[in-house]
């Protein structure tokens, strides 16, 4: 098969260089259930050629996206945001000169509501970590398939936290190894807003959520931004960890796959 059509890997005990299951054709049916902002422009960064020519190819082809610029390494894809100031980055995580650690550092200093998704074969809690840390928007294995990375993409424009299944548990396991026990203190949050970060937990878009609990996609926002307040945080990611700290996510629910 052509390598830059399906250049799928096994994540473990590989360096950070193959893509995901890029099959031309796959992601059409997901792409009309995403919202989508309409011409999304998009950065790729990865040291391997032939994965930036995959990926490049893959985004080219769904309506509402197109890749603006590549750079093989950190550094380079630093320059290339501060230059094309993208609505979206794909970046890499190990790569030469500045890894993509550093890179997501050095963007989020530039621009502190960048999006960008982490794509690599990494599924380690230090990394996971780490790159969250570093301001990553959401983190996704290059095994992921074609219709869930399309939708991946709709999630993390308009500001919602794509996250591979296996990195979702990664991070709850650190947080529950970091916090055996609920922290002290009581859930500030009303029984509907508990019951909403119960569902972000499994990792359900707002769509999803607002399925499950009767309310439009504008309602599960609003709810996230108060419950955001409540917990004194900003992001879904902080939302997500925060809820295991408190004992308001059961960890074996949240790494649990959607039902």
């Amino acid at each position: 098969m052509d390598r830059h059509h399906d250049l799928h890997c096994n994540s473990r005990g590989r360096r950070d260089g193959a893509t995901t299951n890029l099959r031309p054709g796959s992601a059409g049916a997901a792409m009309r259930h995403t919202a989508v902002m309409a011409g999304a422009r998009v950065l790729v960064v990865d040291d391997d050629l032939a994965v930036r020519a995959a990926l490049t190819g893959f985004i080219d082809r769904q309506d509402g996206y197109a890749v603006v610029g590549q750079a093989e390494n950190g550094a380079q894809g630093v320059e290339e945001f501060t230059r094309l100031r993208p609505d979206l980055v794909m970046m890499d995580l190990q790569m030469p000169v500045l890894d993509g650690i550093g890179a997501i550092s050095a963007i989020r200093e530039l621009d502190r509501v960048a999006k960008i998704v982490a794509l690599t074969t990494f599924d380690g809690r230090d990394h996971v970590v780490a790159a969250l840390r570093a301001g990553a928007s959401g983190y996704l294995l290059k095994d992921t398939s074609a219709a869930d990375l399309v939708i991946a993409l709709g999630q993390a424009l308009v500001g919602e936290m794509p996250l591979s299944s296996a990195i979702r548990h990664a991070l709850v396991t650190a947080v529950v190894e970091e916090h055996p026990k609920p922290v002290a203190g009581d859930n500030p949050l009303t029984a509907r807003q508990s019951e909403l970060v119960g569902w972000l937990a499994q990792g359900l878009t707002n769509a999803q959520i607002g399925r499950r609990m009767y309310l439009s996609e504008g309602s599960v926002k609003q709810y996230l931004q108060q419950i955001g307040e409540r917990l004194g945080v900003s992001s879904r990611t902080q939302i997500l960890i925060r809820g295991v700290q408190l004992g308001i996510v059961d960890p074996d629910k949240a790494m649990a796959d959607e039902q």
